[in-house]
């Protein structure tokens, strides 16, 4: 699903009219919850109009404009890792009954922010509307 997006080099950043999104890989932990690494090479790469684009398996997904992770991805909260430079660790849970997602920072657990749970057919269409709003 691509939708014209075309991906900056081999990175988690896409571009398209203007609009750019990241869209980190998303890995299962052992607990059954959810996580993802912000790096900041990436998010330093993003447009004025940036959004975090995630893909829960198998369709789940979350739209979020950048601005709305701004106090997940505080400086106080980033961490350095040898081969990924500076980066931030978000946890994700998710709460079916109500199509939520609660991103987290790993450390910094209590501060939660709610995300709606996109299915791909509401994604598509937020994605799309996306393009026509710049």
């Amino acid at each position: 699903m691509n939708l014209g997006f075309i991906q900056y080099s081999n990175t988690t950043v896409f571009y398209k009219d203007g609009l750019s999104l990241i869209s980190p890989a998303v890995a299962k932990n052992k607990s059954g919850g959810y996580w993802f690494d912000l790096r900041k090479v990436n998010l330093d790469r993003l447009s004025s109009s940036a959004f975090l684009f995630v893909r829960i398996v198998p369709d789940f997904f979350v739209l979020e404009p950048l601005n709305q992770v701004d106090t997940l991805v505080a400086t106080a909260l980033m961490g350095n890792r040898p081969h990924s430079g500076d980066v931030w660790a978000i946890g994700i849970e998710l709460e079916l009954a109500e199509m939520a997602a609660h991103l987290f920072n790993k450390s910094a657990s209590q501060i939660k922010l709610k995300c709606k749970l996109l299915s791909l057919d509401e994604t598509k269409i937020g994605l799309n509307l996306l393009g026509k709003s710049l």
